[in-house]
């Protein structure tokens, strides 16, 4: 389980309160999964989809600093939503990738959501949490594609980047942000799942315990991140 990025900042190298609130906390904030698959098929895979799907299938959608993101959907998400445990709809794109069909097909996945998500270079997803995590109901679990060295994803008092192939989730019911400071870009695939027994044996039990510690310590950080997307927007 390579992780190839993983660097835990002092205090004084954190800008924000909400990124040192979890610095001695003692909590697993993300983790490699045991599953990863090949790197160089999911690219070809990527390729052929890519230059296939025409742009007015894709997503567009901006969030911070640089030229946003695009997105293209491999399942479609159930009217219900995340709660109803219903499986999400194979779209049209999905047959493109047929290593993440076999993935999503495996027995005791409920996968609500697979969307490939794709981010420009120098771009930034802005600070954002939602209860994705492991000790919930549902979380994401992303997928590099491609991972240019240098991008990272901010998780309180961390940044973290996995290598190509190597599937992770994190605790993103803290704040989190995405930097791309590359001449590349970066492609993930994020699958939105059910917590499920044969999806939880695949990370290490530290992602789910502490949850009163957890729940605490996140609501602490969003109310500090909020405080200061009001501050800024005044």
């Amino acid at each position: 389980m390579e992780q190839s990025v993983l660097q835990t900042r002092e205090a004084d190298n954190l800008p924000h309160l909400w990124q040192r609130i979890t610095i001695g906390a003692g909590l697993t904030l993300h983790a490699p999964a045991d599953l990863r698959l090949d790197a160089a098929t999911l690219q070809a895979e990527f390729a052929a989809l890519d230059a296939a799907l025409p742009q007015d299938q894709r997503g567009h959608y901006q969030n911070g600093i640089g030229e946003g993101w695009t997105s293209i959907a491999l399942l479609h998400h159930p009217r219900e939503g995340s709660s109803s445990g219903r499986k999400g709809a194979p779209r049209p794109a999905l047959d493109f990738m047929p290593s993440l069909r076999a993935l999503l097909d495996r027995p005791g996945w409920i996968a609500w959501g697979c969307d490939l998500l794709r981010q420009a270079p120098q771009g930034t997803l802005a600070w954002h949490a939602e209860p994705q995590a492991l000790h919930l109901e549902h979380f994401r679990m992303l997928i590099p594609i491609h991972a240019p060295a240098g991008a990272v994803t901010l998780l309180g008092h961390e940044a973290a980047a996995y290598p190509e192939g190597q599937a992770w989730t994190g605790d993103f019911c803290f704040p989190h942000q995405v930097e791309n400071f590359t001449d590349r870009e970066r492609i993930v695939v994020a699958v939105d799942l059910m917590v499920t027994p044969e999806v939880r044996a695949l990370f290490p039990a530290a992602l789910a315990e502490d949850v009163p510690r957890r729940t605490e310590l996140a609501a602490e950080a969003n109310r500090a991140m909020r405080a200061w997307l009001d501050a800024a927007a005044a």
